[in-house]
């Protein structure tokens, strides 16, 4: 591995580590791992996906995971975007009992280490509407800084479904396409892994309010 890749991979671990926790995972076990045991991890496995360095990390009780469980998928070794459909359906392919590698609820965040292509957004989005699958791709240099928590960028968070309808109501809003949009496909939305009709609140300085509450739709 490269000098510069082995400094992302160790950069980028803590910052999914954090997107997690965001999430509503338990991600203590992994905490206390140092950068010499990550580059023994990466190179402790000859598969293009270096599967030693994949995450698996299961929801905190009364958090805010949508998922009862999660995993960090690694693939920064081989090149993915061309045969993107077949690693999707092996991620989550049946063996002879019909037992899946990975279940549909499982919250799926793949690590790219390739130019990104909206073909991997699509993809995420094809996942959604035929499985209810949750899947978020990352190239691994998105995640070297927290985008999420930086300090120039406006809080955003995920509102449950039970705020989310709340909100719905207190607004009188009868439709939801009513409100502000934001992408499926926008970094926020990716750190937040949020699917089509999920609500977000951002908060955003005001010189008249102090503060400015928004509500946004995630859309396709």
């Amino acid at each position: 591995m490269d000098p510069e890749t082995a400094d992302i991979l160790i950069r980028s671990r803590y910052t999914i580590l954090q997107i997690l926790e965001d999430r509503g995972y338990n991600t203590e076990e992994y905490r206390n791992i140092s950068p010499d045991q990550i580059l023994e991890l990466a190179s402790g496995t000859t598969d293009a996906g270096n599967r030693a360095l994949n995450i698996k990390v299961n929801a905190r009780p009364g958090g805010p995971a949508t998922c009862p469980d999660a995993v960090v998928n690694y693939q920064i070794v081989d090149r993915l975007r061309t045969r993107l459909g077949t690693f999707l359906r092996d991620l989550y392919d049946a063996d002879t009992q019909g037992k899946r590698a990975l279940s549909y609820t499982t919250d799926v965040i793949i690590l790219l280490n390739e130019p990104y292509n909206e073909a991997f957004d699509k993809a995420a989005l094809q996942m959604w509407q035929t499985n209810k699958a949750r899947v978020t791709f990352f190239h691994i240099k998105q995640v070297v800084v927290h985008l999420g928590r930086h300090e120039l960028v406006p809080p955003h968070r995920k509102l449950s479904p039970e705020e989310a309808r709340a909100e719905l109501e207190r607004w009188r809003i009868t439709q939801r396409s009513q409100l502000p949009l934001i992408k499926h496909h926008d970094i926020q939305s990716r750190i937040l892994g949020l699917v089509p009709g999920d609500i977000v609140e951002v908060l955003r300085p005001s010189s008249t309010s102090g503060i400015s509450r928004v509500l946004r739709i995630c859309a396709a």
